[in-house]
């Protein structure tokens, strides 16, 4: 089939339907991700005003089709603020979201929230246009009282990662370690000139992706709670040595400069049946990215799992971090 349909990078239609899937994952992936901090660059520069919380509610965010697989990987339930301002002589209002795992973790995060003043950034050209500052919230939630003792043993400690996960973790950071090998091992042959694999392995290690990527974005999300998406990084990581850390950042640099050179070199009249080398190390360095990075997530989970480090509320809490990415309650260590 790809013999009579030759692969042309320089012209879209001629492509493989994994290089379409690989763009559709990366749009959908990055689309709500890249609204979002727009809008929060945007509001960085707005004026700020003093406001007040009026009322707190915890929501299921409305799911389609396409998520109903995926259950599990999607946020369950949303902590939903709805708060008041004023702007010279008129009364606005706003409301804030942000979403969680679980509907105790939704209502812990809103605990002894109503009725606070609060500061509201506001759009100068579009005062009923607004948004809660980040650092406004996180000091309310960091100065609150903590649970007393008898509600926190009621609620009982809240795992980073679900009890039926565990068993697989190690199971994918094998594969994970075995995809990021082969990986390299077929990107070096590449680099000299040579296939040093069969032509099997070029779908099967795009496959294997797939296969630890899912779980590596389930667990990164528990990891991560509600921690800002510039430290997102810094969080799922953590519980990952330096140099496997280094490993992941230089994987992803790597493959940005490997595709810039793959682009140079790709071959314009198709690559046939048997994708030649500079095909193969064009691919490579994306593999050695993805794989490099689920092993590390993946381990950093088990490893923080193992620590057991928890917050004052007895959510589990990754690395060395002083207060929880849920609650932001203080962290005590050796719970």
């Amino acid at each position: 089939m790809l013999a009579e349909s030759p692969i042309r990078w320089t012209h879209p239609s001629t492509w493989p339907w994994i290089v379409w899937i690989w763009a559709l994952f990366i749009i959908a992936g990055w689309a709500k991700p890249a609204w979002r901090w727009l809008r929060k660059h945007r509001a960085a520069a707005w004026p700020s005003a003093q406001g007040r919380i009026e009322s707190v509610d915890v929501v299921q965010p409305k799911r389609f089709f396409i998520s109903t697989g995926f259950r599990s990987r999607s946020p369950a339930y949303a902590a939903e603020i709805a708060y008041s301002y004023s702007v010279e002589s008129g009364i606005y209002s706003g409301h804030y979201r942000r979403d969680f795992g679980s509907e105790d973790e939704a209502w812990e995060f809103l605990r002894e929230l109503r009725g606070k003043s609060v500061t509201v950034q506001y759009n100068p050209g579009k005062p009923s246009d607004s948004t809660l500052a980040e650092t406004a919230i996180a000091t309310l939630i960091q100065t609150r009282s903590p649970l007393p003792e008898t509600e926190r043993q009621a609620a009982g400690p809240a795992d980073l990662v679900p009890q039926w996960v565990r068993p697989f973790l190690w199971m994918f950071i094998a594969v994970s370690a075995v995809g990021l090998a082969l990986s390299l091992w077929v990107h070096l042959g590449a680099v000299m000139g040579r296939r040093v694999a069969p032509e099997a392995y070029f779908w099967m290690l795009h496959v294997g992706i797939f296969v630890v990527w899912f779980p590596a974005v389930f667990v990164s999300q528990r990891l991560v709670g509600n921690v800002g998406r510039k430290d997102f990084w810094k969080v799922v990581l953590k519980g990952s040595p330096d140099w496997m850390r280094y490993l992941v950042y230089g994987f992803f640099g790597y493959a940005v400069v490997n595709f810039l050179f793959f682009m140079t070199k790709a071959p314009k009249g198709g690559s046939g049946a048997n994708p030649p080398a500079v095909v193969w190390r064009g691919f490579s360095g994306h593999w050695m990215a993805f794989y490099s990075a689920a092993l590390a997530i993946l381990y950093s989970a088990a490893h923080a799992q193992a620590n057991g480090s928890r917050c004052v509320n007895g959510h589990s809490v990754s690395g060395a971090a002083a207060y929880c990415q849920r609650c932001g309650q203080p962290v005590v260590r050796g719970r």
